[in-house]
This record gives structure tokens, sequence and C-alpha cells, in this order.
């Protein structure tokens, strides 16, 4: 069967060889905004093999997470491509997307002189702004928030690339994660799911907070259907990065003691490292199998840090970076109200 191949402009790849139904329909879901028929000759590349068998063959590293997903792989580290082997179950598919290729792709977009940043991104009139924090902190709400007000363009969902010299933001379009809380935002959105996929959203959101957040199952819904009416941005300029943080977005209320703030990041250095620091803490179980594998090398890590961190660098001092505080007890709608004409003037601002 022939492989499924998914490029990233000019600057990675990822290719997936695998005769399992199950897994060609996740990556086609996953990345299919992204989907060639060929890759550009020479492009650093991630490649998958996957079979849907738990057994371990010799060499292999077995690995259990959240007692579900299992699976036995192999990791070669070349210098324009990481070879992926796999052998594991269902539940397993996911898991080793999140855990092997996409950080795996991370670090050869950074080789590559280009940074894949933990953030999502929306974009109007060819500017962009990239909405980022710490797992939590309302990034999927407030991009969600954003593109339900009309007039704006996805851009990325989880993770954006950001390139320096011309300074520009690229695609990366993956299905949104959605969880429970999403609901009490963006009501509309339960309109775009099918019965089942409310199902379990309720259930999954029931399921975490009862496990005090330890198991965290989203229902994923591309981006077509969660916005058929937003068009995807393929690139912009950046005009700010937007430094969210946990617990700024809660449930809704009805009052409104205060408006959404923009402080300006003076500090270049420290939020570089916060970044820098986010972005490796999302790496953390790719880390974690390299190093059960035998193939954490320190050097090659700290290699990999210091790419990030110059790539970062330059990017903050050519793109401002705010840090944006939206009021605990506002409604949607209050957020909306006070929040767009702030994004607006960023715009603006960047254009003039």
């Amino acid at each position: 069967m022939k492989p499924l191949y998914f490029q990233f402009e000019e600057t990675a790849a990822v290719e997936v060889c695998c005769e399992v139904r199950l897994a060609r329909e996740f990556f086609e879901a996953e990345y299919g905004y992204h989907a060639v028929d060929r890759l550009a000759q020479g492009l650093p590349r991630v490649r998958l093999a996957f079979e849907l068998d738990g057994a371990a063959p010799v060499g292999f590293t077995r690995h259990t997470h959240k007692g579900l997903a299992r699976w036995s792989y192999s990791i070669d580290l070349q210098p324009n491509l990481i070879d992926l082997r796999v052998h594991g179950n269902r539940f397993a598919v996911p898991m080793v997307h999140h855990m092997l290729v996409h950080p795996a792709l991370r670090w050869l977009a950074a080789q590559n002189g280009t940074l894949l940043l933990h953030a999502g991104a929306v974009a109007k009139s060819g500017r962009s702004l990239v909405l980022t924090g710490k797992g939590g902190a309302g990034k999927t709400t407030t991009t969600s928030l954003i593109l339900a007000s009309g007039g704006w363009q996805l851009h990325a969902d989880d993770y954006v690339f950001l390139r320096p010299g011309t300074v520009r933001s690229l695609a990366y379009v993956t299905r949104s994660h959605l969880y429970r809380d999403l609901l009490k935002w963006v009501p509309q959105v339960s309109a775009r799911l099918t019965f089942w996929e409310r199902v379990r959203l309720e259930f999954f959101g029931a399921l975490r907070r009862y496990s005090g957040e330890r198991l965290k199952w989203p229902v994923r819904l591309e981006p077509g259907r969660l916005w058929p009416e937003n068009s995807i941005a393929a690139s912009a300029r950046p005009a700010a990065v937007l430094l969210l943080e946990r617990g700024e977005l809660s449930a809704p209320r009805q009052k409104s003691p205060g408006l959404p703030q923009l402080i300006p990041l003076q500090e270049l250095e420290s939020t570089v490292n916060d970044l820098l620091e986010m972005n490796f803490g999302e790496a953390r179980h790719f880390l974690t199998l390299l190093k059960k594998a035998g193939r954490l090398d320190p050097a090659w890590l700290e290699a990999w840090q210091l790419a990030e961190h110059t790539l970062l660098a330059g990017l903050l001092s050519e793109i401002p970076a705010y840090r944006l505080i939206l009021p605990r007890n506002q409604s949607a709608q209050e957020v909306n109200a006070s929040l767009l004409p702030l994004l607006d003037g960023l715009l603006a601002e960047a254009a003039g």
C-alpha cells in the first residue's frame, strides 16, 4: 500500500508507511490539510512504520501509557530523517503521534531553521496572532472565541511554525482537541458534533474531573467541520505573541469585574526561557521514550535546546510579546466585546 505523505511547506514532512486502516485514517484526518502525492526531494522527514501487533520484535522497547495504549518501538535518529518503527494496539495510534511523530517533526524543523511552537494562532488581513502558554492556559478556548466572532482565519490550533528572517508564521493544521468546558464558552460548537461525539465529550469530561486532571482524552474534530465558515491562512506575518496563563479562563459567569489586559513583556531573555521551558515540557514524553530506548544523548538534547533558544530569541526580537489577561468572571459575549477591539488594535499597530 502506498505511503501517506504530509508536507509542511519547505520545512519538514511526515511519511506514514502503514497498511492498518485505523492508523491511516487517523493520520489522514489529523494531517489532511498537509497531504501531498509526493514529497519534495531532500526534505527532512519523519518516517513512521506502524503495525497493529502487540508482539515486541527483537530489539524494540516496550511502553504502556495510562494502561490502555501499549506499543513497542525503535527509533533511528539521522540528520534529516527520524525513522520510527512501532508495533502497538489501537489505543497506541494517537499516543504514537503525540509522543513520537509530532516532537520528532519539531526537532527536524528546528534543524531546518524553523520553530514549531506550542500555540494556537488566528489570522486576518495577512497578519497573525500567536496565542501561547502552558497546557490548560486557554489556547483552544481563546482561539475558538476569536474564530466564532467571524472575520478571522484559522492558522493553527495547537502548534504553529514560526520562521525568522522574513518572520513568517506557517500553518500547522491538525484536528482540534475538544474538551467539555469549551462548550460553556463557545456553545455553537455543540451543534457541529454528532450525538456520540457529545456523549464522549461528556464522558471524557467527567473522567478528567474524577481523575483529578490525570486522564485527559479529547474529542478530535477536523477544522472543516469545526469552523466551516472560516478559511485557513497558510502563511502570515506575526503581529504579536500573546502569553496566556493557566486559570485565566474559567467557566463564564455573569459578573464582569474587569476588562482584558495586554501587558507588554520587556524582558526578552526571561520570555524566551519561559517559552523554551513550555515547549520542552510538551516534549517530555518524547524525551522519556528516547531515554527508555537508550537513545537520549545529552549533547543532542543540548543542541536541540540551543537551536530553539536561538530561534525564539531571534523571533521575539522582531515580534512584540504581551501577557494577555482575561478576567475570570466574564461571559463569552463580554469577553468578545472587549477582547476583539484589543486584537484589532494589535493588527493595526503592526500594519502601521
